[in-house]
């Protein structure tokens, strides 16, 4: 885990134990017992601890203790499928995750359920992706590294966190974006961030675009170049790093994001209740302060915007997987 993530996790346990009292609620009103929260992975990864940081805020506001659970498998397959079938009460609910809830239906068309098998509430965070090179490259900016992708016999090698991750399938969106067929680059699969960082350190590849928060500590001590990022807008503290809208690729502009969706068939009491509370949620100072530890940003985006926000990634996703034979 990384230092960014053991400091956050540290920072959630002293925020628990000082958490105000959840207010009484009307015997008859929704809710009328703590939520179970599902997190499709394990403990201490990015959504476990984005959750842990939801629910040390959200009661305030949603009026009933949040429960964190744990359920891993297959990708976050099996966690998203269990708050799927489960009853539609608003007592059931999932922590998505681009991985589980658009990566996954995406690559798998046979999985047990789709992208829009769930009611999605609210997106509360993004998590910006960097497109790096060693801070030696003769790559000084975007523009010099599209214009080494386009010559005549180029051909790369880049680090992932493993095939069919947003590290493997961002870099061939921007191939295409270009231009450029996929075979301009060839995927070397690690298994996390910090893998292919270090083999991007050691030459064994020639770039890596992953996760801001596992790339900061090498950004800030000038062991490697940002070259664009994934984001809409310049990130505070990398305001050196052009944002690939600024260069003119905005559908480039991919992020990792998290949200609270459920089960289908959600009545509207719940659904009013639950994007009331993450509307609030997401604007408090100690859930933003909390956010910004993990190496997120602060991404709140409501149910009307959410919904066609997945449906977009979750197809342009497709798109790239059928290109690149990684549908099955």
């Amino acid at each position: 885990m990384s230092i960014i993530r053991k400091a956050a996790g540290a920072a959630l346990c002293a925020f628990a134990l000082a958490a105000p009292a959840v207010p009484a609620q009307a015997q008859d009103a929704y809710p009328e017992k703590p939520i179970r929260l599902v997190v499709p992975y394990g403990p201490g990864g990015a959504t476990d601890l984005a959750a842990r940081a939801l629910a040390s805020v959200l009661p305030e506001f949603l009026g009933q203790g949040v429960i964190v659970v744990n359920v891993p498998g297959a990708g976050g397959a099996v966690g998203a499928q269990q708050v799927e079938e489960s009853e539609p009460d608003g007592y059931t609910m999932l922590m998505t995750a681009i991985g589980a809830n658009v990566l996954r239906p995406a690559l798998s068309p046979d999985l047990p359920y789709s992208y829009d098998d769930f009611d999605y509430l609210a997106r509360t965070q993004i998590n910006p992706n960097v497109l790096i090179v060693k801070a030696d490259s003769s790559y000084k900016s975007f523009d010099d590294f599209a214009a080494a992708l386009k010559a005549e016999g180029a051909s790369f090698k880049y680090g992932t966190a493993g095939a069919g991750n947003v590290t493997h399938l961002g870099p061939n969106m921007l191939f295409g974006e270009l231009g450029l067929p996929a075979s301009v680059g060839t995927p070397v699969h690690y298994d996390s961030d910090g893998a292919a960082l270090l083999a991007l350190l050691q030459g064994e590849v020639d770039f890596a675009q992953g996760n801001l928060a596992s790339f900061a500590s090498a950004l800030q001590s000038g062991a490697v170049r940002g070259l664009a990022m994934t984001t809409p807008e310049r990130v505070e503290g990398f305001d050196d790093i052009p944002t690939y809208t600024e260069v003119g690729l905005p559908e480039v502009s991919i992020v990792g994001w998290r949200g609270v969706a459920g089960p289908p068939g959600l009545p509207k009491e719940v659904e009013d209740a639950w994007q009331a509370a993450l509307a609030k949620t997401t604007e408090a100072k100690s859930w933003i302060s909390l956010v910004k530890k993990l190496g997120d940003e602060p991404g709140y985006m409501p149910k009307e915007a959410y919904d066609p926000f997945v449906k977009k990634d979750y197809e342009r996703y497709v798109k790239i997987a059928e290109e690149i034979g990684l549908r099955k």
